[in-house]
């Protein structure tokens, strides 16, 4: 009797219309770029402008703009190579030597143009989503002249509803009165799990963007009527192990009733280095540009919970050890000094 044999079926064996209707749309942008790395055949059709288009829009309402899209469509790969500076979070892979971040993300390579000759962008662009479980909460597209006053200024970009423009896209929550009542670790844990923020930096000048954001906040607490969130990332200042922290801080006004209405009232960001400082807008544009072109050891990375929680405690730590060694010759003069007036 005649043997039947038949070769294993490959994704090239699918006709390519089921392919590219049916299946590949349906990947979020994560299991796309892992799809692409496991053929050349998916990799071709993975290059789909209009699918990746389609995962931007949806993961970032906020980019969702005519002026935005222009920009975008002039990035290496358009939408692609957006959601792929975009996606991951800007991490530290080492601080001092005694940390190590292991990029998570499928790798993609981009023929970025050399960056080294372009001034500072005259515009900064910043796309905000706000997601309270999966609902988008808060959309916003900023536009941030960078004047010189912009420059010289300390940095503080604030969103709210008195600086709400065309675009803005915003909604309330409501929430069990007992979910708010004296604050508990469980309310503030459950917040904290809950309220996703991504604040995407686009620098048109370079065709890059990074997203400055934890996306999941550190630090949550409850004061009056209003509900704080942060969220921090610690970049690089400079080559010499200088460290900043990138804070976005989100007020949650909350209303009254046994279920209470909950919307996002302000969103703001600052910077501050080591010392407390509030950095200049120019201080944070070249920071922000080095971050986003990968210098001084900034990776992207897909944020795993504890994350940004381990390098915010070292940098923490650091500073902790900073100020004793700085205080250490003074407590040592002042005992001297006591030694001595007991003598005489």
């Amino acid at each position: 009797m005649a043997s039947c044999t038949s070769s294993p079926t490959t994704f090239s064996d699918l006709q390519l219309h089921i392919l590219q209707t049916h299946i590949l749309p349906r990947l979020d942008g994560l299991s796309l770029s892992s799809a692409a790395a496991t053929s050349s055949y998916l990799r071709s059709l993975s290059a789909d402008h209009d699918l990746w288009a389609h995962i931007c829009n949806s993961t970032w309402p906020s980019i969702n703009h005519p002026c935005l899209h222009d920009v975008i469509s002039t990035f290496p790969a358009a939408h692609r190579s957006f959601f792929h500076d975009s996606f991951p979070a800007a991490l530290i892979t080492t601080i001092q030597g005694r940390i190590y971040v292991e990029p998570r993300f499928p790798s993609a390579t981009f023929n970025h143009p050399d960056s080294s000759p372009h001034p500072l962008p005259s515009e900064l662009i910043s796309a905000i989503d706000i997601r309270y479980h999966n609902d988008v909460i808060f959309s916003r597209l900023e536009f941030t002249h960078t004047t010189p006053d912009f420059l010289s200024s300390t940095l503080r970009i604030v969103l709210n509803n008195s600086t709400a423009r065309a675009g803005t896209s915003s909604k309330s929550i409501d929430l069990k009165i007992s979910e708010l009542v004296d604050a508990d670790d469980e309310t503030i844990a459950e917040l904290k799990e809950s309220m996703t923020l991504s604040w995407i930096v686009i620098d048109p000048t370079v065709k890059r963007a990074g997203n400055l954001s934890s996306i999941k906040p550190v630090l949550a607490w409850i004061t009056n009527d209003t509900i704080h969130l942060r969220y921090v990332t610690v970049l690089p200042q400079n080559e010499l192990n200088e460290m900043v922290e990138c804070r976005i801080e989100v007020a949650l006004a909350v209303g009254k009733g046994e279920v209470v209405s909950v919307n996002v009232s302000e969103v703001k960001l600052y910077i501050q280095d080591i010392a407390c400082n509030c950095l200049s807008g120019k201080e944070f544009l070249v920071i922000m540009r080095r971050a986003i072109l990968e210098k001084d050891r900034t990776r992207r990375k897909v944020v795993g919970d504890g994350d940004v929680v381990k390098l915010v405690g070292l940098k923490l730590e650091e500073d902790n050890q900073r100020v004793a060694y700085i205080n250490l010759p003074l407590l040592s003069f002042l005992l001297l000094l006591y030694i001595i007036l007991l003598l005489f």
